[in-house]
């Protein structure tokens, strides 16, 4: 984030009684969104569960109004070299917080792409925090029914006092079926800090429901391979917030003897020249020790005027522990999108 907006958050100023009913809880009051260019809406139910004794929670839409820090939370990530546009756009309003310890933990937004899911988050402790301290979760976010699942997660600090949050995961389900609709907890119970030593401890506990948001699903089924690889790419789904590509891939017994694990990231751009994966990938699941992996792995809606995607992938062969890896490339898989929108 810029020292320009560091710079501005200091300089709000809060009302004082305001201030102290923002230590349980707020949510930002939207502004009208604009209409998407789908024609697939989607809603999300929130609810609070397990609220405990020494914790207190509230939604305040009309006192959120007033703190501008809590106004689209995601805003603050939008420097990193990402676009959040349209997680803003077509992202759920959740609004729940919490209060314990002098610890205020608020989820302002989320979205369920139908296998990504995206969450935007806030902290307000009365504790001074020093410049450089870097905190994170003790325990991360949970689906119901997932078997497992795999992201990451990002905690930047806005002022003396406030953090936010932005958490993008893939859960995992059998059969990689994934739900019409998912419900989503989280009992972070402590945040940490990474370099120092601080600890924020509380009784926070959060559950709520996301539906999953319809897209256009295009099936590709194209494979490249080599003697030790093969990867099909099998779907390309367009939906408001993401493009998301469904893919198996299987080696060689020979490959596994010699490396512990095989799974691969993508190099994925635009006929425009616009990169939307370099080097990165998604989760999976292997039912027989790494021979057969099928995945998924997401990344921004497709720009306007590109007619051709190029996907790459890039077999990352390791021998796990830091002991070494290399690198197999395939050929490039390219879609032609013109075809797709016809």
């Amino acid at each position: 984030m810029s020292n320009k907006i560091k710079q501005e958050m200091q300089k709000i100023e809060i009302p004082e009684e305001l201030h102290e009913r923002s230590k349980y809880g707020v949510q930002a009051a939207k502004a009208e969104r604009p209409n998407g260019r789908f024609r697939h809406p989607f809603v999300a139910a929130a609810m609070m569960i397990g609220l405990l004794t020494t914790s207190i929670a509230f939604t305040f839409p009309a006192i959120a109004s007033q703190l501008p820090f809590m106004d689209d939370v995601v805003r603050f990530f939008s420097d990193d070299g990402e676009s959040y546009e349209d997680f803003e756009t077509f992202s759920t309003d959740i609004g729940l917080a919490q209060t314990s310890n002098g610890t205020t933990v608020m989820i302002d937004n989320a979205v369920y792409d139908g296998t990504n899911v995206t969450i935007s988050f806030a902290l307000e402790t009365e504790k001074e925090l020093e410049e450089d301290v870097e905190i994170r979760a003790q325990n991360w976010f949970d689906v119901v029914g997932a078997s497992g699942m795999g992201g990451s997660e990002k905690i930047t600090k806005i002022s003396d006092h406030r953090y936010v949050g932005l958490a993008s995961f893939t859960p995992h389900f059998a059969d990689e079926e994934y739900p019409e609709a998912i419900q989503v907890t989280w009992k972070p119970e402590v945040f940490e800090g990474l370099t120092q030593d601080l600890s924020l401890k509380g009784d926070w506990s959060f559950a709520f429901s996301l539906e999953r948001l319809e897209g256009d699903v295009d099936l590709v089924n194209k494979t490249v391979q080599n003697e030790d690889v093969s990867f099909t790419l099998q779907s390309v789904e367009f939906t408001d917030v993401s493009t998301v590509i469904n893919y198996e891939q299987v080696v060689s017994n020979e490959l596994l003897k010699e490396w512990k694990s095989v799974t691969p990231v993508f190099r994925v751009t635009d006929d425009l020249g616009r990169v939307y994966m370099d080097g990165t990938g998604g989760g999976g699941t292997s039912m027989d020790q790494g021979k057969t992996f099928k995945g998924t792995s997401d990344f921004p809606t497709i720009q306007e005027g590109a007619n051709k995607l190029i996907i790459q992938p890039i077999q990352i062969a390791s021998l796990l522990e830091g002991k070494g890896h290399t690198k197999i490339e395939l050929d490039p898989i390219v879609i032609d999108l013109k075809n797709m929108r016809e």
